[in-house]
């Protein structure tokens, strides 16, 4: 005779390996995300990367939005803060 408890405690145990195995891959990159800085002042190629520009496109959006994309100098160096892109980027959205 087979030992229904112990072939149903190795299904289940089979079962739930299973699935922490999948949600690890699931959320481990998400997770990883979460812990990684990222930068909240742009260099105008990244400004451009970010909503998909080159840099003479992103410079001609910064001209045509000057009030909405002020340009802070920081350490010598002009700087968009992203949180200005994203608020323009919702706002040419509606």
């Amino acid at each position: 005779m087979f030992d229904t408890t112990t072939i149903s405690e190795t299904f289940w145990n089979s079962i739930v390996e299973r699935l922490a195995q999948s949600l690890c891959k699931l959320l481990l990159p998400r997770l990883q995300a979460l812990l990684t800085v990222q930068p909240r002042w742009l260099s105008i190629e990244s400004a451009g990367a970010y909503i998909d520009k080159t840099y003479e496109g992103m410079r001609h959006t910064l001209h045509a939005h000057q009030k909405e994309l002020p340009i802070v100098m920081i350490g010598g160096k002009p700087r968009i803060d992203i949180k200005d892109i994203d608020r323009l980027c919702m706002n040419l959205k509606r």
